[in-house]
């Protein structure tokens, strides 16, 4: 017995310059994110404070704009009702459409790819299903202006040339193949079993993939469809070459601020926090399906 106690006595404890270290160290981790955190939401912080203040508080103004000045909504007003209205209407009306419709089918149609390649067997030429895997996501690798000009002759042949239908298209063949791979990550991390067993009591493979897999799958789909609807809500080349008049997106309205003798950053500033709306508003509301589906495969089971 007093061997036991007098074990217990000499057992190593935790020293007060361990625990300080490690208190230390804690701070210094949590003082680094909130650094980067600060750094990360400063620009948004910057817009949000310029589009509120007057013309002349902008032109005079800090570098660090601290909240000093009388706020005023000078730029919303003329963003929502004013001069630029007509044109602000047209062209989010375009990017909401265009961008909620390729990102839809963007979703439905990389599900089914992904599911696929998550539940059959593929050869093709030497590739099999990870070689396809890789190929659909080194597509996306593609920069774009390598392939626009193609767009462009494509385009004019077919009579896509400004319209909606032309740039959902586009969208949804840059940003599938991101899409079948995210998908066919978060297929692979639902078990067989309950496939097999929908199986054995005569389901289809269509009645599985609809019914069980997909309603599975939501936190991926939802993953998916953010990143798509971000990618197109925000694409600038595509848009600005593949559209002229009618199909005008969001994006080119930014663009057109730069020009000129003089920019009216408070106007700027609104255009910009409007073009980051949608996607906060998915992302906010979604936010737990979100992580889930993007973190799906990052580790093996």
């Amino acid at each position: 017995m007093s061997t036991i106690a007098h074990a217990l006595s000499t057992t190593p404890k935790p020293t007060r310059r361990i625990r300080w270290r490690h208190i230390g160290l804690q701070i210094g981790i949590y003082g680094v994110l909130i650094v980067w955190t600060l750094l990360i939401y400063f620009p948004l912080y910057y817009i949000l404070i310029t589009s509120f203040k007057k013309p002349v508080d902008v032109a005079r103004g800090s570098l660090i704009p601290w909240v000093q000045f009388e706020p005023v909504l000078t730029a919303w007003q003329d963003v929502l009702v004013g001069t630029q209205s007509p044109a602000v209407i047209k062209h989010y009306s375009n990017s909401l459409i265009i961008g909620i419709g390729a990102a839809l089918l963007t979703t439905v149609l990389g599900a089914m790819a992904g599911y696929g390649l998550s539940r059959f067997r593929y050869h093709v030429l030497w590739m099999k299903n990870d070689g396809l895997a890789f190929w659909f996501i080194s597509q996306r690798m593609l920069p774009p202006v390598a392939v626009v000009l193609a767009y462009l002759l494509l385009y004019r042949d077919l009579r896509l040339l400004d319209t909606q239908i032309g740039l959902i298209l586009a969208y949804i063949g840059f940003n599938l193949p991101l899409v079948v791979w995210v998908m066919r990550d978060f297929f692979q991390q639902i078990p067989r079993e309950i496939e097999e067993s929908a199986a054995i009591d005569g389901a289809s493979r269509w009645l599985i993939f609809w019914r069980i897999a997909m309603p599975l799958a939501i936190p991926g789909l939802i993953a998916s469809f953010l990143l798509a609807l971000i990618f197109s809500f925000n694409e600038y080349l595509f848009a600005v070459i593949l559209s002229a008049t009618n199909s005008t997106t969001f994006p080119i309205l930014l663009a057109a601020q730069f020009t000129g003798d003089s920019i009216r950053f408070w106007i700027l500033s609104a255009l910009a926090l409007m073009n980051i709306i949608p996607a906060a508003i998915v992302a906010l509301v979604l936010e737990r399906y979100i992580v889930r589906g993007l973190f799906a495969g990052a580790v093996k089971q």
